[in-house]
């Protein structure tokens, strides 16, 4: 059977120790699972089962749950035969609310001091849901007492929904008045009234509304895994050999759609921002919210749908064998081989941003008062935060019935209206035939002319019957990416220690040797259809595919070494050092990639994005593994029954370790026009790490029973571990919001300070844990989408000035985005009955904790709210039976 394998925690709580016979794949500890089998149950007939029922208080959907599990033993004349059978259904519903801040930019204000002021904001919910549907089955035959078979099928899909509404304002010329806006030390916007958008060639406001833009999401996801295992063990009892293998097919598949519909709407000339509290708390004018309620305020403006069709494979075979002594001081040695196969074949189509009709691509601009019945509808943020926030108000939103009804096919979408529905494209405006006609002003606001008779809101074509949206479906070869990784690995391991009732050290060392062959091909996309004003002209993308792929192989040699020295009964000391390998991820090595365009958004609703910069992105099959040198020491001390106290510091060395960079590179653009032009991109991309990462720290803890107290005092008890970890990272790289390049972030994922603890009772028919558990910032990333861009600093009106002092360039940021202290609390109770038959309640999340990151990169090292996150409370009471 495979072993699963799972790295240390996010508090750094250490796992099992990695010796040479188990499977190569993880840079931390590892976990060997294992499922439930016949003849664990001693020949004996078994029934078990599980019902629940969850309640989560946003969401305030009921998701019931539950499994039956049957197995039984029989003994026949071809030896003993095992059965077992288990079904299992569960649903998770769930309602998540996010706030979020767009990077600070440094900005020159009108007093001439530099300070540092938010390029906007943005707020939504997603309302998701789940099914799951499992079945399990086992078989096992026992031929002779020395030999058994076993085989396997799992099965589980999932089936998901999810439906999101966000509003989004994002702009690079905002700016404030310092008259009536207050900064911090750093210069960093704390308050303000009004933000608005300036006039970059004279600073003074631009008189104009800011326009925000607003999607609404809708999900569809199947997934299904299958599993089918076979195995088996010899192992004679008259013997000093043992034999043990196995066979695995592993095939999974999946199928994603998503739709995105767009809108604009004005937030007036101005809004106000307050980030002096826990939370950003966002206002607009009286005559702004009632705006709000005016569907002819709203501006159709883009489709984008993003539709998977994925499939993987893993097939692999083990053989294991081992020989032990007898009476001697090595206890066995033992040696395997395994081979393993692991194909994915993805279909992407990219996500195809395309404008609807917008007066300037042959169809009339409509707004949601045009809208056909049943498209649109009110959205309404209900207990934002649990009321702890100030919103603009509810808005209005593309319906999740449009959404979905469009899901896998936008065609009827993007139709154009009924013919003449705006009248004529163009007028004569002075009734003289002698002079050109100019364009209708319902072509840019067909709001007048009321509901549409049915839904179409143009873009399929451009003005001269090409067509605009990208055809449905996937564009083969181009939308597809094909990996291959195959393993072949071989060990040895010697396990030794003392004989029976004697002191000395025992553990076991090994080697393993591994040989990895990576293959990977697919197509750098052009994301076609992209419209944007470039040096005062406009211009479109068109859609291309430029073939791309690569091949690599590497042979790593794995030691380890484990011991353990015992010099009382009570007292153990562990130490060990072993190399472990993690291969990167299949989106990793991916060969293919997009190019793009970075703009900033028409500050007219339904008008076009300006030109910032090329963009591009894509992953690398020539990635080499990472190899982690890990060095293990512990001392436990061991009490009376159940109580126990560990201190384990420990350090790691981690080499190649896969860095998703920001760069620069020369790529091909191609217009709709024809025309080509060699640009300089900036390009995100999987690089290996040239400087090695490392990990140190120290974990301590423990577990007591009060058991000297009387009666039913004795079963309180506690358990609980504090880990501090310093890690640093040089190879990782970020550039500040200056532009200035820096590399002293930590090791994505790892919290320098790490609290677990729990209260525990243990009394029979009770069982009883509350857990409070809390981890310091970490790192997230250092190169996230929304705060790696490019932006313009003004050191005067209209003059252009980059980090080097020159003009005429854009600044490029990649800011490192740190997930915020946080901390949670979940408590459960079960009550056994008796043998057969238990109940409890179980709460997570009790406290309605809220999820923060934090944007780095700023002055003084200053750390300022990037978004923040909200999660159900969830409850949930269940039963177990068994016979």
């Amino acid at each position: 059977m495979e072993r699963c394998h799972a790295r240390t925690d996010g508090g750094g709580r250490r796992l099992q120790a990695s010796t040479a016979d188990l499977i190569e794949g993880g840079t931390g500890g590892q976990i060997d699972l294992r499922t439930k089998m016949p003849f664990d149950f001693n020949g004996k007939f078994h029934i078990a089962g599980t019902g629940e029922l969850a309640l989560g208080d946003m969401a305030n959907k009921a998701d019931p749950s539950g499994s039956v599990l049957i197995t039984d033993s029989f003994d026949t004349p071809i030896g003993r035969i095992g059965l077992l059978g288990d079904v299992a259904f569960s649903q998770f519903s769930s309602l998540s609310q996010f706030i979020r801040v767009s990077p600070y930019f440094k900005t020159k204000l009108s007093d001439g001091n530099e300070r540092y002021v938010p390029s906007g904001f943005a707020y939504g919910d997603e309302a998701f849901q789940y099914k799951r549907y499992g079945i399990y089955g086992a078989a096992q035959w026992q031929p002779a007492e020395s030999l058994t078979f076993t085989g396997s099928f799992f099965q589980s899909r999932y089936k998901s929904q999810s439906s999101d509404y966000g509003t989004q304002l994002d702009s690079q010329t905002l700016a404030v008045d310092p008259a009536s806006s207050s900064f911090d030390s750093n210069g960093l916007l704390t308050k303000t009234s009004a933000l608005f958008n300036r006039d970059t060639a004279t600073f003074a406001p631009t008189g104009g509304a800011v326009n925000s833009s607003g999607n609404k999401g809708f999900v569809e996801s199947n997934t299904r895994t299958r599993d089918y295992s076979l195995s088996f063990v010899w192992a004679p009892t008259d013997s000093h050999v043992s034999l043990k293998g196995s066979l695995q097919r592993v095939d999974s598949r999946q199928v994603y759609d998503r739709l995105d519909i767009f809108r604009d709407v004005g937030f007036g000339q101005s809004f106000g921002m307050d980030l002096t509290g826990d939370l950003p708390q966002i206002t607009v004018s009286p005559a702004t919210q009632a705006s709000f309620a005016d569907p002819a305020n709203y501006f159709w403006t883009a489709s984008m749908p993003h539709n998977e069709r994925n499939k993987g494979r893993l097939d692999s075979g083990q053989l294991d064998a081992e020989y032990t002594f007898d009476n001697s001081f090595f206890r066995s040695v033992k040696v395997g081989g395994r081979y393993a196969k692991r194909t994915e074949r993805d279909l992407s189509n990219g996500y195809n941003w395309t404008a609807l009709g917008r007066g300037w691509n042959g169809d009339p601009q409509l707004t949601y008062a045009n809208a056909a019945s049943g498209d649109v509808a009110s959205h309404a943020f209900k207990d934002f935060f649990r009321g702890n926030t100030t919103l603009p108000g509810n808005l209005m939103f593309a319906s999740e019935d449009l959404a979905s009804r469009f899901n896998e096919n936008r065609t009827g979408l993007v139709t154009a209206p009924p013919a003449g529905f705006c009248g004529p494209a163009t007028v004569d405006d002075d009734n003289n035939p002698a002079t050109p006609n100019v364009a209708s002003p319902l072509y840019s606001n067909c709001s007048s002319k009321g509901q549409l008779p049915v839904t179409g809101y143009g873009g399929q074509f451009n003005p001269d019957g090409t067509l605009a949206i990208r055809p449905v479906g996937f564009v083969l070869p181009g939308d597809q990416v094909n990996n291959r990784t195959e393993n072949i690995a071989g060990y040895a391991l010697l396990r030794f220690g003392p004989e029976e009732g004697a002191r000395g050290i025992s553990g076991n060392v090994g080697v393993r040797v591994v040989h990895i062959e990576n293959e990977g091909s697919g197509f750098i996309q052009q994301n076609g259809g992209t419209v944007f004003i470039r040096d005062g002209a406009q211009v479109t993308l068109a859609n291309t595919f430029l073939a791309r792929g690569g091949k690599a192989d590497f042979t790593r040699v794995l030691p380890s070494i484990n011991l353990e020295y015992s010099p009382t009964d009570r007292i153990k000391v562990r130490g060990g050092y072993n190399i472990t390998m993690d291969l990167p991820s299949f989106n990793a090595l991916r060969a293919s990639g997009s190019i793009g365009v970075a703009t900033t958004p028409s500050q007219t609703p339904g008008g076009i994005g300006t030109f910032n910069n090329f963009t591009a992105d894509t992953g690398n099959p020539l990635l080499k593994p990472t190899l982690s040198n890990n060095v293990d020491l512990s001392l436990e001390y061991y009490g009376r029954a159940g109580t126990s106290f560990h201190l384990a510091p420990f350090y790691k060395r981690l080499t190649n370790l896969p860095i998703y960079a920001l760069t620069s590179r020369q790529v091909t653009i191609q217009f709709t026009d024809g025309t080509t032009e060699n640009v300089a991109a900036s390009a995100t991309d999987y690089v290996n790490s040239t400087k090695a990462a490392t990990v140190k720290g120290v974990e301590a803890g423990g577990r007591f029973f009060l058991d000297m107290l009387p009666g039913a005092l004795a079963g309180i008890g506690f358990e609980g571990n504090y880990t501090f970890i310093k890690s640093s990272n040089p190879g990782d790289v970020y550039r500040d919001i200056t532009g200035a390049a820096r590399n002293d972030a930590p090791l994505v994922g790892l919290s320098k300070h790490n609290l677990n603890a729990t209260l525990l009772y243990e009394r029979n028919p009770i069982s009883l844990r509350v857990a409070y558990s809390w981890r310091s910032r970490y790192l997230l990333s250092t190169n996230s989408n929304g705060t790696n861009g490019t932006y313009t600093y003004y050191s005067a009106p209209g003059v252009v000035t980059n980090r080097d002092g020159g003009q005429d360039a854009s600044t490029q940021i990649a800011l490192p985005i740190y997930g915020g202290n946080y901390g949670s609390v979940d408590a459960g109770v079960r009550f056994k009955v008796n043998d057969q038959f238990s109940f409890g309640v179980q709460g997570t999340n009790l406290t309605a904790a809220t999820q923060r990151t934090l944007m780095g990169g700023y002055p003084g090292g200053k750390l300022v709210g990037r978004s923040w996150f909200q999660a159900d409370r969830r409850i949930s009471t269940g039963i177990n039976l068994a016979f």
